[in-house]
């Protein structure tokens, strides 16, 4: 369980709380990658569907290769299966950091991490993925006598299916930063222009294929929940002073400031 905020941690128990997270956290990823070492032809199984058939026969280079890209898919699957174990650990060693009155939201934020990760990464596997490497290993196919290398394809996929499941985060981090007063719903009304082209080049940089589709595929996405986060915002965010500001000081009138004569 997390630290109650009303504690007060020394340094010392700061880090000894860290070390503990860090801790649980390696044991849940050993656990994981041990299940992922057990599911080894599903995963790769897995991972070859996207692709064309006719692509789906990959090429290694050295002797360690297999084992080395074996071990890549077993720590990132391990990485993928405990990630709401992993972001528990995260948001109960932050815990201190709030009120007693936002504890409350421990568990509901705990859970839209964990599904909105998941859900990008289903959603770049299920619709992205696919439509991405078709395109890209088909270009200009006349050309070009197409080979998969095993440590190029399993990384290029692996990066693309976590990008997809990072990004998916951005409501959370925009209604936390609303609920703790950094930004309100008006900020994010006014910075619209701006949050569009932000997506634009995460979009253009996070996806490794960045052909036209895959990045279209982030960017709508990334657009949606940006809007999402603005209505969430309004609901969140500290709720200011009914007055609009600082109490005006009442000036006295005009024949009660003059000085008798």
């Amino acid at each position: 369980m997390p630290v109650g905020a009303e504690e007060q941690l020394t340094l010392v128990e700061h880090l000894d709380e860290l070390r503990k997270r860090i801790f649980a956290a390696l044991i849940a990823l050993a656990v994981g990658g041990v299940a992922a070492f057990l599911l080894n032809d599903q995963l790769f199984y897995l991972l070859l569907r996207p692709l064309p058939t006719e692509f789906q026969k990959i090429t290694t280079f050295s002797p360690g290769e297999p084992f080395i890209v074996s071990f890549k898919i077993w720590v990132t699957t391990a990485i993928i299966m405990v990630s709401p174990y992993l972001i528990y650990q995260f948001w109960a060693f932050v815990g201190p950091a709030f009120n007693a009155g936002e504890k409350r939201y421990f568990v509901p934020v705990v859970i839209t991490c964990s599904v909105l990760f998941l859900g990008g990464i289903v959603f770049a596997y299920l619709l992205v993925l696919p439509r991405g490497l078709d395109f890209l290993l088909n270009f200009n196919g006349e050309y070009f006598n197409v080979q998969n290398r095993a440590t190029d394809y399993f990384t290029f996929a692996i990066l693309f299916l976590l990008a997809f499941g990072v990004t998916f985060e951005l409501p959370v981090v925009l209604v936390l930063l609303a609920k703790v007063g950094v930004i309100d719903d008006r900020f994010l009304r006014k910075n619209r222009r701006y949050a569009v082209l932000v997506a634009a080049v995460l979009a253009a940089f996070l996806t490794p294929s960045q052909d036209a589709f895959s990045m279209m595929a982030m960017f709508a996405p990334l657009v949606i929940m940006y809007e999402i986060s603005v209505i969430l915002a309004k609901f969140v965010q500290p709720k200011g002073d009914t007055a609009g500001g600082a109490e005006q000081v009442r000036q006295p009138p005009d024949d009660m400031s003059r000085a008798p004569a």
